[in-house]
């Protein structure tokens, strides 16, 4: 893996004065964990403002890609907020990444042991980016192993460039 990148985030998942969610924090854990759709919209509905309010700029000619979940834990909440970043910057949303194998959560792991179950987790470059800009959503960053990671396939697989976005930061990592 290359060293870390600059991840463009929204927000954070605590707060750092006291053990307690941000409010964006808990719209997280709620569409996530708990697959709110209601919770889901309202991110959403932030992420494109923040997008549209100039928060995020991107290519003319980029695509949006978002990180799958684990095949056993479904999680629309990445493609939605994908779905919203495309929208927010006239780019396309495309599939182009498939994740083949389940593993346990990062956040219960090591930071030490996160490279190797993102490895484990078998993400595959399964549409063309030649010379393509990609925006790279995931929903927390806990410490960027995952964008990283899936970062080296989009340009291995010839992406011009690539711009990790994530919804939330977690301070653990």
């Amino acid at each position: 893996m290359t060293e870390s990148r600059h991840i463009d985030v929204l927000s954070t998942i605590w707060h750092t004065d006291r053990r307690e969610r941000t409010s964006l924090g808990s719209l997280v854990e709620a569409a996530k964990d708990r697959n709110d759709s209601a919770a889901r919209a309202r991110i959403v509905d932030e992420i494109h403002a923040w997008v549209a309010g100039g928060g995020l700029v991107v290519e003319s000619d980029a695509i949006v890609v978002g990180i799958p979940s684990s095949p056993d834990r479904p999680n629309r909440l990445v493609s939605a907020v994908a779905g919203a970043v495309a929208k927010a910057t006239g780019s396309a949303s495309v599939d182009a990444i498939v994740r083949h194998r389940v593993t346990i959560r990062l956040r219960d792991l090591d930071p030490t042991e996160r490279p190797a179950m993102v490895r484990a987790a078998d993400y595959e470059v399964v549409e063309d980016v030649e010379g393509r800009h990609v925006v790279l959503v995931d929903d927390v960053v806990l410490s960027g192993t995952t964008l990283d990671h899936v970062a080296d396939l989009l340009l291995a697989a010839g992406a011009a460039s690539v711009r990790p976005v994530a919804i939330a930061q977690s301070r653990r990592g």
